[in-house]
């Protein structure tokens, strides 16, 4: 029998480093990690899936990791080995098989294109639709539908240009990922069909905003100096979000969004509602000096 790793909802920081010792965490384990740590953040939405991982991407290039593209092979076969975590929805290991090894695939590529500032090894429409068959998709798998390629070769095709290839992780964050983001929270907020609530095994919130807890979390993480590059992300995103509240950026339509999120999210909790889904930036604590960790918690290393 095939072994399998379970994955790990957990965030936190990197194990394997030794008290006063903080070398680099190569591009191997970034991309491993990725793997499936991306999925948890994409809540759903592969074109989400895409923005995160160049966000997360970027983001160690900026924190000073030398980017260098690890072979393809160990990727894919430790993807074969892969399971959803415990509590998830049940999975036909079929689907979850093809999934994690098309994101591979996928995670991989963007990985090159930035090391080698090249944008066109990014997959096109017709790559990612031939990459689906190759990992096994089905006709009938809800991840490979017309739809679903659609929008994610839409995702992709933002970055096929020499100018998405120079962004800087705050960029991606403020222009791609947060707007994509505000719609997914607000798919589970009720609107639109999609994903009308979470698909919960333990009984909890059908309508947490993990946004508002990923900020959180990272406020906290801050705070105690254990930052992790997602949690940098997602001090990112409250900024971007505070940008939307406090400027005359509140009559663009991602504000209107941002507004309508708080509002459904009321409406689903009337006895703790909420002024704001996120942690405003200006209180986020950061000892001078204290690197940021690179890289977050992998239980199945």
């Amino acid at each position: 029998m095939t072994p399998t790793t379970i994955i790990s909802g957990r965030d936190g920081p990197d194990p394997f480093r030794r008290t006063g010792h903080r070398s680099p965490i190569t591009w191997s384990r970034h991309l491993r990690h990725l793997a499936y740590m991306s999925f948890r953040h994409a809540q759903g939405s592969q074109a989400a899936q895409v923005h995160f991982v160049q966000s997360y991407l970027r983001s160690v290039l900026e924190h000073g990791t030398p980017g260098t593209v690890p072979p393809l092979k160990p990727m894919l076969d430790r993807a074969q080995r892969l399971a959803v975590p415990t509590g998830h929805l049940p999975v036909d290991n079929a689907l979850s098989r093809a999934q994690f090894l098309f994101w591979s695939h996928n995670i991989w590529d963007i990985a090159r294109s930035l090391v080698e500032r090249e944008p066109a090894v990014l997959p096109d429409r017709g790559l990612l639709y031939a990459r689906a068959a190759d990992v096994g998709a089905e006709p009938g798998m809800s991840s490979f539908s017309e739809p679903e390629l659609a929008e994610l070769a839409g995702a992709f095709e933002v970055y096929r240009t020499g100018a998405a290839t120079t962004s800087v992780a705050a960029q991606v964050i403020d222009k791609l990922f947060v707007p994509q983001l505000l719609e997914v929270e607000l798919g589970f907020q009720g609107l639109g069909a999609r994903y009308p609530r979470r698909p919960r095994t333990d009984g909890g919130d059908k309508h947490e905003s993990h946004m508002l807890s990923h900020c959180r979390t990272a406020h906290t993480r801050f705070a105690r100096g254990k930052a992790s590059i997602t949690d940098a992300i997602y001090r990112q995103v409250c900024r971007s979000l505070d940008q939307l509240r406090s400027s005359t950026a509140a009559e663009t339509a991602v504000a209107a969004r941002y507004d309508l999120l708080i509002q459904l999210y009321n409406q689903h909790h009337p006895d703790s509602s909420v002024s704001l889904l996120h942690i405003p930036a200006n209180t986020f604590l950061r000892k001078p000096g204290d690197p940021i960790e690179s890289q977050e918690h992998d239980p199945s290393a």
